[in-house]
């Protein structure tokens, strides 16, 4: 009896442990958005220079792929911030589509995007718009010389100049 009581025993411990769920991986550290700084001035339809991003907010959340990012994926970068600290946030988003690596690329290369958080106010790059957007070794900064278009009246309207950062 002894023995019969000490094979339930082992069979109930056995499959006790065996239910058990694996441990969960801690998480990745999370780099705080509010220190990506920005020195990045645009000049046109929107007039006034972004220096750093907004908090996150809902659906508005700033995200890079940063170091991430092999040759021949797509590297991008989207943040918030407004012109000069005002009210207006903006939505900015940079895009190479065929990563080739830190370096230089052109308006084919890369997709430059800034709307109003409603989306009736968005500016593009498109054929005829010359972009210098140029992503250095760590890939989480570098430059920005855009042309871009309003996408409801197709006519060029807004130009964003200077340096831009990213955690990622």
């Amino acid at each position: 009896m002894l023995r019969a009581a000490g094979i339930v025993a082992l069979i109930v411990f056995t499959a006790c442990t065996q239910n058990n769920p694996p441990p969960v991986a801690s998480p990745s550290p999370v780099i705080p958005q509010g220190n990506w700084t920005q020195d990045l001035t645009f000049t046109g339809a929107i007039t006034g220079q972004i220096t750093a991003i907004v908090p996150d907010s809902g659906d508005q959340v700033s995200s890079c792929t940063g170091s991430k990012t092999r040759t021949g994926e797509q590297w991008a970068d989207t943040f918030y911030g407004s012109t000069d600290g005002g009210a207006t946030v903006w939505e900015v988003a940079f895009v190479v589509k065929n990563f080739r690596g830190p370096g230089s690329y052109t308006t084919g290369d890369s997709s430059i995007v800034v709307r109003s958080l409603d989306k009736t106010k968005v500016w593009l790059n498109i054929a005829r718009d010359k972009v210098a957007f140029t992503v250095t070794p760590t890939q989480q900064s570098g430059t920005i010389n855009a042309a871009l278009t309003d996408a409801n009246t197709g006519k060029s309207a807004l130009k964003v100049t200077g340096t831009w950062n990213c955690r990622g």
